[in-house]
């Protein structure tokens, strides 16, 4: 299961990659444009886009690192099984906001799902707003693998 999981991340996060290389490429060729004096419509749409799920699938990708909200200075002083509670918490905190993202991110895929770009109206906005339960999904799954290792770790008495 674990590898799985780590196969998700790794997945998540090329997309990632991918999404901000698209935004940088797709700013380049607007500046380039104003330059040259050539009109391209469609780089705005795309660098907005682009750029939301690129933070979107990021956030997820860190969630899976446990870089996201935390008690740093009161984990630093807890120990054993205090720190393994506080870390337990704090993933169910992660995890309620990540089930609210899954819940509201399908009702606004769901209702813009017919709606397309301005520029390139063959695009429908419900691919643009799909980040938004795809984050809260895979939030939810790296917030379950955590609080599993965490209680693994206070019934094996180690902290890692």
């Amino acid at each position: 299961m674990k590898k799985i999981i780590k196969d998700i991340q790794k997945v998540q996060l090329a997309i990632g990659v991918i999404c901000i290389s698209i935004f940088f490429i797709a700013i380049v060729v607007q500046v380039f444009s104003r330059y040259t004096g050539f009109t391209v419509t469609w780089t705005g749409e795309v660098s907005t886009y682009s750029f939301i799920w690129s933070v979107f699938m990021g956030a997820g990708a860190m969630t899976y690192e446990r870089k996201h909200f935390a008690f740093g200075s009161l984990g630093d002083k807890l120990t054993g099984r205090k720190k393994e509670m506080l870390n337990i918490f704090i993933s169910l905190v992660v995890m309620v906001f990540s089930l609210a993202i899954l819940y509201y991110g399908i009702i606004i895929t769901m209702k813009f799902w017919n709606y397309t770009w301005i520029d390139i109206p063959n695009i429908k906005m419900g691919y643009t707003w799909l980040c938004v339960p795809i984050l809260g999904a895979t939030s939810i799954i790296y917030c379950i693998d955590h609080i599993t290792e965490y209680c693994k770790n206070i019934k094996e008495g180690g902290v890692k």
